[in-house]
């Protein structure tokens, strides 16, 4: 099996090829006031999702940590009893 020969040139003219469908593609987009609305309400969807999702984590690692210092002499009364109001 023969190696093609690969220049600078060709990923030069490669990459210019690429750029143009890329900015092709842009200027549909900005063309295609659908297609902007559909992009802005998925990312919007995926935004809100994740920041559901951290939240949840965040909040239910607060928990488990609270549940884990609630054994503590001086301050554990106060934690478990924050942590009892947290989750009722």
């Amino acid at each position: 099996m023969k190696k093609d020969n690969v220049t600078p040139r060709d990923y030069e003219k490669l990459g210019r090829a690429i750029e143009a469908a890329l900015i092709n593609d842009y200027i549909n987009l900005l063309g295609n006031t659908r297609k902007q609305m559909v992009s802005g309400f998925l990312r919007g969807v995926a935004t809100g999702f994740g920041t559901v999702v951290g939240a949840t984590l965040v909040v239910a690692l607060v928990i488990w940590i609270l549940g884990l210092l609630g054994g503590l002499p001086f301050i554990g009364d106060y934690l478990k009893g924050a942590g009892d109001a947290i989750t009722k």
